[in-house]
Order: C-alpha cells, then sequence, then structure tokens
C-alpha cells in the first residue's frame, strides 16, 4: 500500500516544484503578481503563499489569523487574489496555500470577533466550544486568564492605565492602552473600574501571570495564539469555508498544514479535509525525528520536507570528524559535549518555565486518576514523574486516539520514555507507572492533554532551546535534526551516509512519492548555503582547530574578563555562524547572537532579559567584528572555504530538486543566500535582479544539437545555482511522469578511487542526477582520477553544460570536468 493518497489513481493537479513566498505588509499578493512571469520562467509549477486570511493587524507572517471567513485586506484582500489567480493561470502556474487550523490570534480586540464573544459572554457564547478553555480551573473558575497588564492590577488600577469607557459605536468597553476589552452586558461602570473587572467573564492580570495559570491551550508558549478544537464538526465548518470554496473553485490546488500535532485527532482532521477539499494535493508540517515514519493512515501527500533536511546535510559531513570535533567543542566551551545532557536539562528547563500551565493541568487530572485508584500519590511527585516522562519523549508526539487501541509504534514510543523516567527517578516509579498507564489509555482527556504537550516540550526545549545551547557543529542544528548523529563509519563501509540517503529516497518514492522535499524553509535556523560552508569544517577538523582556537585567544581581550561574558559556548556559536554566513554585517550579526542567547535561556531569555550580559555579549561582537587581527585571521580562513561550500551548495540543491517528492524553493534561495534564522531570513528579495540574471542565463534546456556551453562561474552573483535550479525545475515540469508517484528511483553506485565522493542517482531511467560530496578531501586525495559511474544506456545530454554523453561506464572526471554537479538526460 502506498502511504497517503499517491497511488489512488486520480487526475489530481499535483505540482511539479513549488515556490514558497512570505506575504506582509511589505510583500502583498499585489507584490507576488508582479513576479509570476520571472518564476514561471524559473520552471516552477505553483507558487506556494504562507498564510492568506485576515490575520492580526499588521502581521509580518500570517500565522495569527483573527477571520476565517476573509482574505486578508492587507495583503490585497480578495480582489489581489482574484489578480494573482488570473495571472497565475495566464502563465500556466497553480496556487498552494498554508492553512493554520490549530490556533487563532486572541490579541484582545475586536479583531477576532469569535474571542472578543467568549470575552463578553464567557461559556455562554457560541464561540466558547471553539476554544480549548478550562473554565473549571481552581484558580479562576468561570474566568479566562487575559495576561496583557505591564505590572499587577493593582499597580495598574493605582496608576490611571485602566478605563472603563465607550466606544465609538457606543458599547461599553474596558481599555488599557492598545488594548481594548469587551465587558460582559450590564456590568460596566466607569466609575468603578475593580467592580467592573470583578464582574467580567475574564481576569485581566499581569502578564507573568501567563506563565502560571493561563487555563487555555495555546500554540506553544505564545499566550496570543489560542488553540482551536478542530475535532468539533462546527469549528471545522466554519474555519474552513472559505478555504474549501476556494478549492472547489480551483483557486488553491494544494494546502500546506501548519502544526498539525497540535490538534487533538491529526489523522481525524485530516481525513475531514480531504474529504471536504476532494482530496486535493495535501502536505503536512510534521516533525518527523531520526528514523521515525508518517502514519500512513493519514489523509495527505507527506510532509513539508524537514526530514530530508538532516539527511542530505549528513551526507556532506565527513563521518571521522565527530570525535575530534567533539574534542574541540570540549576543550574551547568547557562545556558537556555530550548533546543527550544538553537536550533533557533544556527540555526540563521548559517544562518548569514557560510550560508550567500544560504541565499543571496535566498533572491536575493525574491526580484526580490517583485518587480515584486510591494511591496515596502526591502532587509535586507525580509532576515530578511526569516532567521526566516529557522530558525523555524523542518524537513530537505518540498517535493514540482514545477510542482506539495504541499501534505498537506509539505504545513503544510512551514505555520507552518511562523508562528512562524510571532511570532517572527510581524513586517515582510508582508515579511513572500511573503516567504511562493513563497515556496508553487513561480518561480522553489526558490522553489527548498529553500528546498535545509533547509537541512543544520539543519546539521549545529542543529547537528554541538546545540548539541555542549545543555547538559541536550547528549545521545539524535544524527543525528535525538530531545535532548528536553525524553519519556512521564502519571499517569497510565507508559510504553508509550515501547508503542512508539512498535507502529514504527508495522509501519515499515507493510510500510518500508526492512528499514535499526542502532545504531551506522560514523556520529554519540557517540557509542551506550556510549550511553547505560549515559542512567543510567536519573536512577539516585540524584546520579548523587551529582557527577556532586563534579567533577565541583574539577575541578574549574583548570579553568582560569579570563577569566571563560572553560564555564560551556563546562564543563557539557565534564563531561558526560568522564563518558559515560570512561576510555578515555587524547589525545582523549583533541582532543574531542577541536572539541565541535569549533562546539559549541561560544568562538571559525573551521574559527575563539581563542587560549587562546583553551589553557584554553586544560590546564583543561589534568589537571583534572591528579588530583587524581577529578579521584577517576570520576571512582568510573563509576564504579557503567558500569556492568548496558553493560546490556542496549546487550539490545538495540538485539532490533535494531530483529526489523523490515535490521540492519546493524557498524565496530567494535560487542565489547564493546567507541567511539565518527569522526574521533574518525573512529580509526582502531582490527579484529584479534575478529577473534580470535569468534572463542573462538563459532558462531553456539546451537542444540535442546545440553545442556545448560555458557554464557561469562559481562567483558571488549566484548565477551557478540559478543555472542548477531553473534547468532541474523545467526537466521536472516538462517532464512529469519521469517524477511522479508511478516514477522509479534507481541508486547509482561508482566505483575506483573516490567512489565515497559520488552521489548517483537514475530517475525512471530517463533523468541522471551526478554530485560530489566531501569536496575538500576529494581535492586532497587528488580528484577523481579512475572513478567510473555506470550510466544506464543510451545517449544522455547534461543540462547544464550541452555536453553529450553515451551510456555504460562513464569516467566521473569527464562527467564534472565543466561544472561541479552534473544533470544528464536522455538525448
Amino acid at each position: 500500500m502506498i502511504g497517503g493518497r499517491a497511488g489512488s489513481g486520480d487526475e489530481r493537479a499535483v505540482p511539479t516544484s513549488t515556490y514558497r513566498l512570505q506575504l506582509n505588509l511589505d510583500f502583498s499578493l499585489t507584490d507576488a503578481t508582479v513576479i509570476v512571469p520571472y518564476l514561471a520562467s524559473l520552471g516552477v509549477s505553483h507558487l506556494y503563499l504562507s498564510p492568506v486570511l485576515e490575520a492580526a493587524p499588521g502581521s509580518t507572517h500570517g500565522y495569527d489569523v483573527v477571520e476565517h471567513g476573509q482574505i486578508n485586506p492587507e495583503l490585497g484582500g480578495s480582489g489581489g487574489l482574484r489578480r494573482l489567480v488570473a495571472a497565475c493561470r495566464r502563465a500556466g502556474l497553480g496556487l498552494v496555500v498554508d492553512v493554520v487550523p490549530n490556533h487563532m490570534a486572541v490579541a484582545p480586540q475586536a479583531a477576532n470577533a469569535a474571542w472578543w464573544s467568549v470575552l463578553r459572554e464567557g461559556p455562554d457564547s457560541p464561540y466558547a466550544s471553539w476554544f480549548d478553555i478550562d473554565w473549571a480551573s481552581p484558580d479562576n473558575p468561570g474566568r479566562v486568564v487575559v495576561p496583557i497588564l505591564g505590572a499587577g492590577l493593582a499597580d495598574c488600577l493605582a496608576a490611571g492605565e485602566i478605563s472603563v469607557r465607550q466606544d465609538e459605536d457606543g458599547a461599553w468597553v474596558v481599555a488599557y492602552y492598545d488594548h481594548v476589552l469587551p465587558t460582559a452586558p450590564g456590568t460596566a461602570d466607569p466609575h468603578d473600574i475593580a467592580g467592573t473587572l470583578d464582574a467580567q467573564y475574564y481576569r485581566l492580570c499581569w502578564w507573568r501571570v501567563g506563565a502560571t495559570e493561563l487555563n487555555y491551550r495555546r500554540f506553544f508558549d505564545i499566550t496570543t495564539l489560542a488553540g482551536l478544537r478542530q475535532e468539533e464538526p462546527d469549528v471545522f465548518a466554519a474555519t474552513h469555508r472559505l478555504l474549501i470554496e476556494q478549492v472547489r473553485a480551483g483557486t488553491f490546488e494544494g494546502l500546506r498544514i501548519d502544526h498539525p500535532d497540535g490538534l487533538a485527532d491529526p489523522e481525524g482532521y485530516l481525513r475531514r479535509l480531504s474529504d471536504a477539499a476532494g482530496g486535493v494535493w495535501t502536505v503536512v508540517e510534521k516533525i518527523l525525528e531520526n528514523d521515525e515514519t508518517l502514519p500512513r493512515t493519514w489523509a495527505c501527500d507527506g510532509t513539508t520536507g524537514y526530514d530530508g533536511i538532516g539527511r542530505i546535510t549528513r551526507l556532506f559531513l565527513d563521518p571521522l570528524a565527530g570525535h575530534p570535533l567533539s574534542v574541540l567543542y570540549e576543550e574551547i566551551t568547557r562545556a558537556d559535549p555530550t548533546y543527550e545532557t544538553e537536550a533533557r536539562a533544556a527540555k526540563l528547563d521548559v517544562l518548569a518555565g514557560v510550560l508550567q500551565p500544560e504541565v499543571d493541568r496535566l498533572t491536575a487530572l493525574a491526580l484526580v486518576e490517583s485518587r480515584r485508584a486510591r494511591a496515596d500519590l502526591t502532587r509535586s511527585g507525580l509532576r515530578e514523574a511526569l516532567c521526566e516522562v516529557l522530558a525523555a519523549f524523542d518524537v513530537y508526539r505518540a498517535y493514540i486516539r482514545p477510542d482506539g487501541t495504541p499501534s505498537l509504534e506509539a505504545r513503544g514510543h510512551i514505555v520507552r520514555a518511562c523508562e528512562q523516567a524510571r532511570s532517572y527517578l527510581p524513586g517515582r516509579a510508582t508515579e511513572v507507572d500511573l503516567i504511562e498507564d493513563l497515556a496508553l489509555g487513561g480518561p480522553p482527556e489526558f490522553v489527548t492533554r498529553f500528546q498535545q504537550t509533547c509537541g512543544p516540550v520539543m519546539a521549545k526545549g529542543i529547537e528554541d532551546t538546545t540548539f541555542y545551547r549545543y555547538a559541536r557543529m550547528i549545521a545539524l542544528n535544524e527543525v528535525g535534526g538530531d545535532p548528536s548523529r553525524f553519519p556512521a563509519f564502519t571499517t569497510g563501509h565507508p559510504r553508509s551516509a550515501v547508503n542512508e540517503f539512498h535507502e529514504a529516497a527508495v522509501a519515499t518514492q515507493r510510500d510518500w512519492p508526492l512528499t514535499m522535499t526542502t532545504l531551506s524553509t522560514h523556520d529554519t535556523k540557517r540557509s542551506e548555503d550556510v549550511r553547505a560552508r560549515l559542512a567543510v569544517l567536519s573536512e577539516d577538523p585540524r584546520g579548523w582547530a587551529e582557527a577556532a582556537g586563534r579567533l577565541v585567544r583574539l577575541g578574549e581581550r574583548h570579553r568582560d574578563t569579570e563577569q566571563g561574558w560572553p560564555d564560551r559556548p556563546t562564543i563557539y556559536f557565534l564563531l561558526q555562524t560568522l564563518v558559515g554566513a560570512w561576510p555578515l554585517p555587524t547589525e545582523r550579526a549583533t541582532q543574531y547572537m542577541l536572539k541565541v542567547a535569549r533562546e539559549a535561556k541561560l544568562y538571559t531569555s525573551w521574559t527575563d532579559q539581563d542587560p549587562a550580559y546583553e551589553a557584554a555579549l553586544a560590546n564583543y561582537v561589534e568589537s571583534v567584528l572591528e579588530d583587524e587581527e581577529f578579521l584577517a585571521v576570520l576571512t582568510g580562513y573563509v576564504g579557503a572555504l567558500v569556492e568548496l561550500g558553493r560546490h556542496n551548495s549546487l550539490a545538495q540543491k540538485l539532490l533535494q530538486l531530483t529526489m523523490p517528492g515535490v521540492p519546493d524553493v524557498y524565496q530567494g534561495q535560487e542565489l547564493w543566500d546567507l541567511s539565518l534564522v527569522d526574521p533574518d531570513n525573512r529580509r526582502p528579495v531582490n527579484f529584479g535582479d534575478r529577473t534580470k540574471l535569468l534572463a542573462e542565463l538563459g532558462a531553456d534546456i539546451p537542444a540535442d544539437d546545440s553545442p556545448p556551453r560555458r557554464p557561469p562561474l562559481l562567483d558571488d552573483a549566484g548565477a551557478a545555482k540559478l543555472l542548477v535550479v531553473a534547468r532541474a525545475l523545467r526537466v521536472r515540469r516538462d517532464n512529469p511522469d519521469w517524477f511522479g508517484a508511478h516514477a522509479t528511483y534507481r541508486p547509482l553506485w561508482a566505483s575506483g578511487s573516490a567512489a565515497e565522493n559520488v552521489v548517483a542517482f537514475a530517475r525512471s531511467e530517463a533523468m541522471v542526477t551526478v554530485v560530489p560530496r566531501l569536496v575538500l578531501g576529494l581535492r586532497r586525495g587528488g580528484g577523481w582520477r579512475d572513478t567510473t559511474l555506470p550510466l544506464p544506456e543510451g545517449r544522455w545530454t547534461d543540462v547544464l553544460t550541452g555536453r553529450r554523453h553515451d551510456g555504460g561506464t562513464a569516467y566521473v572526471l569527464r562527467l564534472l570536468r565543466d561544472f561541479p554537479v552534473s544533470l544528464l538526460v536522455r538525448s
């Protein structure tokens, strides 16, 4: 059985490739319309839009939806969407749109009519069932916690910061600076503000109260994004009506589902969506960890592609570098090089901090069940056991439906986590036993909430904490990645990373052939080109150790030595960032490192900022980037990496564009791009330059009788990468059967002295990809020499250079003599 719906044999419109655009006030639907001709020339089949429904005023991303029945007016509204659709149809392009089912923005303003109604009418609101609110919370019975005040309520009242007044429509409201909240009918008294607040269905309080007493489900730790109950049919219908209408009208030919793990029943949601949308091509933002697989019962076509990023990155890491890089990390940072230790500590930190309300709610449910069973267990003991179990989870969720028997895979995740928790808490075995029983088959509320909490623990503990603390090789610190997982090296089997890649590609073509693939997204921690350059460090551990040591010593004069600030792990994180993203302007570097430190949550954080530490960090970054000796060492070392990094960039890009799945190109990534995490990777893209460069380059695939062309140099302009992207996308668009649900994938194994430096495969015996790996070692080893590759029989044309090759045994030196990578199609 093929996973999802790829084997259904229907005639759906399935993208051959997508191009992701981030819409906002500065790049609207109208701006997207302007670049449609460029994207058509580039070779994509579908534009892939960030959320287009009405979002909170001034939203920069669209994931804070406030109205599901309207296209965002700030993006151009329904008129802007119609014009974009018309332009796409003229150019032969389709549209894929991002869908946000898990949450809505609930900033206390009238923009969100549903939330406004809940605040005004409480449990009697027709929208009360939309949101996952604990109305029976012992601390706030019958009231929603609204943590927006800058100080305690009494202080804000004494300062006159809160008022009760009539709005422009004559309705009585509570006002706090820019925040406006409704009042329950007949409760407003402008002369008794405290009394008015006491009479509401919400509790207005200090923002810090939300960290401990919040009583509604939210998106991770963001209190302004309240969770929606999509398991309720009326909620699903109301929040998806416009999107479904647009799908049925042909406006949208694909859906990208944001954060399905937050839903009570992801499988049920996807089945309902598929039924309503007619089985339209759908991918889900599901983060798969290590060897985890997407549930085969989900009605979708695959994931958004994070699972492939780590696999491709490991291809370009030298497996022999794991140990020396660990030694270097320990020497420079004086920190524990064990990733698992860092990850567990970070998870426990977020469970005790930003995720405390979620833990409290689960603990209360467990306590009720323990008393029902007459077990003498304490709240503190259950809480401790619950935190340890959640910290031991190594996936985002175990999928157990309250009305069903757990699958072996789901049971395995929970049992293993509980076994690990018992090893850390031998004195809490009884408490862990209860948590295990409840998670596997307890009351539906516990089963569901436990699973909904696992994802935030992984996201906040790993992605948004550990990835900023642990810096052995930050190219591996990527969404869905495992920084501890260097490619394996077994004596006699040096190509194990290549084996892993091919095995995964075969499985993808078999199970999820229409899944999305990607290398960069709006959420990746650093761009594909930064990771490609950093990978070269693994081939030069001795040279990197020498350069890093010199940079640390030169930077020592700019540290606050009395305080020891910035700390050594942060300094090493900065050094790798500078190497990967150089040239990096001082302002961008300073802003990025401030985010790194706050996300790490060791010396400062978003909620508890330490101005002294942050000043020391900023001063260090600014000072080293003005230090001529430091810059001489940095630029000298980086200079030797740039070309090799670009070889890696072209290789990984061609792999992503031609391996099984539907490739996505994130905005701007068709040229060299050395972006870091958001908001750095959401800076404006210069499409004018790209349009001009593509026209100069010529996107057309060379005819069989055309002479070979000199490919572009690997210079700063980025034409070399643009060539690879444009030609590969056009090959896919012109020959969809070579890559679709019924295509084939066959690894091609090289022979000879540099065989381990080649990754090659054939698609449907009509196209062949050939790329190098471990390029520094290849250069040091004397190049390709006698290395050969068995091409399928026939005559082949390299669409990147125009050169022709015969099938059979081919010398890799000849295949790659004009350009670092080769894309061959049958002549």
